[in-house]
């Protein structure tokens, strides 16, 4: 078996339409959820220093539970593209935060935030960086602070790329 088999074990049917309806190139939205998750949907990770949070009191009176609770989601990545609680609902998503172990509901808040990061950067390098650190922050040598991420990602479009036979290539 290939080493880069995982590439057609991704949800290309999901990934494909949510490209499509968002206008985000569905390679890129495949190469963060290999990155992110290795195409994990339970994946889950809660972020002890994250402290970005979106109005926690609202949001648990909202679902009724407590404000910690949800303090705790908001602190927490979730699913195939690891979004952390606090983005969801700053992405709008209503009702329980599990909604974002559904492949297609991660996958579709996943493009709503490459759209409006694309709409503020224009180089893809710097919206890969702003995916997984909020900006694409450059040290003085011009090397983003999360170059590895940046580069697991350009890694895993090229694999994506030689295995579909170019950027176009459609998944059958």
């Amino acid at each position: 078996m290939s080493q880069n088999a995982w590439v057609m074990r991704l949800p290309w049917s999901i990934i494909e339409d949510v490209s499509d309806e968002q206008n985000v190139p569905k390679n890129l939205l495949a190469a963060i959820i290999q990155t992110e998750s290795s195409n994990n949907k339970w994946a889950v990770r809660f972020e002890p220093h994250y402290k970005w949070l979106y109005k926690t009191k609202e949001n648990a009176a909202a679902n009724g539970i407590t404000e910690a609770t949800e303090t705790v989601f908001q602190m927490t990545s979730f699913g195939l593209c690891q979004l952390m609680g606090a983005l969801l609902r700053e992405l709008g998503l209503k009702g329980p935060i599990f909604q974002a172990f559904d492949e297609k509901t991660n996958i579709e808040y996943a493009a709503k935030f490459l759209k409006r990061l694309a709409s503020k950067y224009k180089e893809r390098d710097d919206i890969i960086a702003a995916y997984n650190a909020g900006s694409p922050i450059k040290n003085l040598n011009g090397v983003y602070k999360n170059q590895q991420y940046v580069d697991k990602v350009r890694l895993h479009l090229s694999a994506i790329e030689l295995a579909l036979g170019g950027k176009d290539g459609k998944v059958t």
